[in-house]
């Protein structure tokens, strides 16, 4: 048999039995590929309108992180591939293939499943690239027409990215097939990824994984604010090294133990699985402690996503609270103007309310920018007009309510209860501060705050004097937001009409489509099939590592069966055997996610409980999938 014929054929042999692994990698290669299409094809010029710039930088900077991820990937999954054919290899040895050409056949067959998967992910994002796009903006809520376009260029970097790295392992794996001796090709799909270790040890790796672990949950839980992004770091290390110990001491510890409970050990056969699970846990740690920081890394991502999602539609809200907003130095008829707008659209609500603004030299805090006030009762009447929430009582006479805006990317601490500013020299102590649009988009900039009616009429005298600016406010709703360009002419000559040189009359027309924030819904749903790569890799691992154990156990359960152990009582505990392994990983990442997405959101002033419940879930329904081809499998091969 010719080399190419023996390599075609284990590589058909691979495919089916390398499914999911070639599955993976060809997903992975469709996702960086449809990644790369964003940037270097023209599908979306539609979204220059949409700030295509902060997609773009979004896209690669996800593609750098991804690329990371699929260099170990495709590391660990190409050791699993070299460990499987080792035996297979050192038997070609004797039948006389030296050592040169054991190199080329395994780079043969290598090269042939990395070109499958390559092609594969290349075919598929091609085919599938518009629907890709489409699926992507309709996540992201942004209403564009995708063309079908793919530029030659992504398929460049793709291939030259997935060859590299894949290369590169195939060329290390060559090179320990020729540094390998017989013996050990022989035995390689069952060498121990741990030597056996003193007591001492195993008992230290145990205090120190449950220490470490503990002591990153704490740092999780103390994180809330960017002065403890510190915490965030430290937990994160911390969580990595509990982790790698936690099942490299702890969990074999606690299996152990439960091997000397006649108890337990005797009932429902589970002296049949128990023991091996103990020392195969033992042995594979780093695997399962990898998959488990992996699930953990994809939960993060997802909670960073939505978080800005959270936020971002947080401040879509804010900007369309008032579709006009009409800034006046002299007073209007408010039903006089609604009127004029409800002749091109219907309006929904409006207020008004007046406004003193403030240099730095009158209104002094920690902002150096244009500020003014506003009294109390006339916020309060504008927020029952405009449907808003206003639960704040009213300040003393020298307190005030700070009036702040949503910022995209804000680690502030936004209760500035206690805080002290300064008015015409007077102090005033903060009572708190609120992001609620009561102003409209005056709160985006300028610094206000909400005093007294008393204090709002003692501190009118400064504009008496010169020394502050009265204003008049007035703010429109329409019903149709989209419609805002129809009432532009008749507002637009109404700031003409009042530009005489001793008045103006300023109007802020809202843009419906915020187009200026809307990358971060494209951030959003880059993330998502992000999180849903790093999670089908996960899955595929644990599958790997499935398989890898039963071409170990094969003899030893064959030895069982002609001892005259009932298959269906073999087939129950190699079911039980494999659902431990894939619970373990799930059951840390709920846990450790909980404690990090808690941490994020304490940080970013976001609730993301529900992100613990959706990734749990998805995780769940994978994992659950993903063991039943596990035990499916493993029963054909092990039992027949």
């Amino acid at each position: 048999m010719k080399l190419y014929t023996l390599a075609w054929s284990n590589f058909k042999r691979s495919v089916r039995e390398f499914g999911v692994l070639v599955l993976s990698l060809a997903f992975s290669v469709f996702i960086f590929f449809n990644f790369q299409n964003i940037v270097f094809s023209d599908a979306m010029d539609v979204l220059e309108n949409y700030n295509k710039d902060y997609i773009d930088i979004v896209t690669e900077t996800l593609s750098v992180v991804f690329v990371v991820f699929l260099f170990f990937f495709i590391w660990y999954a190409s050791n699993v591939f070299l460990n499987q054919r080792k035996k297979e290899i050192g038997i070609y040895i004797f039948m006389g293939l030296d050592n040169r050409r054991i190199g080329k056949l395994y780079l043969l067959e290598s090269g042939m499943v990395g070109l499958f998967a390559l092609a594969f992910g290349l075919v598929a994002g091609l085919a599938f690239s518009k629907l890709f796009q489409m699926i992507l903006l309709r996540l992201s809520r942004i209403s564009a027409d995708v063309r079908f376009s793919f530029s030659l260029q992504s398929v460049m970097i793709t291939s030259a990215m997935f060859l590299t790295i894949h290369g590169l392992m195939t060329l290390k794996g060559c090179h320990t097939l020729r540094t390998s001796s017989v013996l050990n090709l022989l035995s390689g799909a069952k060498q121990k990824e741990m030597k056996p270790e003193h007591r001492a040890v195993t008992t230290l790796r145990i205090l120190a994984g449950t220490g470490i672990l503990a002591a990153g949950y704490v740092a999780a839980w103390r994180t809330g604010d960017l002065d403890s992004l510190e915490l965030g770091l430290a937990a994160t290390i911390l969580v990595i090294v509990g982790v790698y110990l936690l099942y490299s001491g702890l969990i074999p510890a606690v299996l152990r133990a439960l091997t000397r409970s006649k108890g337990y050990l005797y009932k429902k056969q589970r002296t049949l699985w128990v023991n091996s699970l103990a020392f195969r846990i033992k042995k594979n740690y780093r695997t399962y402690a990898m998959v488990t920081v992996l699930m953990i890394s994809a939960v993060t991502v997802l909670a960073v996503s939505i978080a800005m999602q959270q936020r971002y539609e947080r401040m879509v809200w804010f900007d369309q609270t008032y579709t006009y907003q009409i800034i006046s130095s002299h007073e209007w008829d408010g039903e006089e103007i609604c009127e004029g707008i409800e002749e091109d659209n219907e309006v929904s609500y409006w207020n008004s309310f007046r406004l003193l603004l403030m240099d730095a030299s009158v209104f002094d805090s920690r902002f150096q920018n244009m500020s003014g006030v506003v009294s109390y009762s006339q916020v309060k009447e504008a927020a029952g007009r405009a449907g808003l929430d206003f639960t704040w009582p009213e300040p003393g006479a020298y307190e005030a309510i700070d009036v702040s805006h949503e910022i995209m990317m804000s680690f502030v601490d936004e209760d500035r209860a206690g805080e002290k500013i300064t008015i015409d020299g007077e102090t005033y102590e903060l009572l708190g501060s609120t992001k609620t649009p009561y102003l409209g988009n005056l709160q985006t900039y300028m610094n206000l705050a909400i005093v007294s009616d008393a204090a709002f009429e003692r501190l009118h005298a400064l504009a008496e004097n010169g020394r502050a600016v009265e204003n008049w406010v007035y703010n429109y709703r329409i019903a149709v937001p989209e419609n805002v360009d129809a009432s532009r002419p008749y507002l637009t000559g109404l700031a003409e009409r009042s530009e005489d040189g001793s008045v103006y009359t300023g109007v802020n027309f809202t843009d419906p489509l915020n187009r200026d924030t809307s990358w971060v819904c494209v951030m959003y749903s880059l993330c998502l099939f992000l999180f849903a790569t790093f999670v089908l890799a996960g899955g595929s691992i644990m599958f790997l590592k499935t398989g890898n154990d039963v071409y170990e156990d094969h003899e030893r359960y064959q030895v069982l069966c002609r001892l005259g152990i009932p298959r269906r009582i073999l087939g129950k505990s190699v079911r039980s055997e494999i659902c431990f392994t894939y619970c373990c990983p799930f059951v840390l990442t709920v846990l450790t996610s909980w404690f990090s997405v808690r941490a994020l959101g304490n940080v970013m002033k976001e609730d993301l409980f529900q992100v613990n419940l959706w990734s749990a879930g998805a995780i769940l329904v994978l994992f659950t999938l993903v063991c039943a081809f596990s035990v499916r499998m493993a029963r054909r091969k092990l039992l027949g």
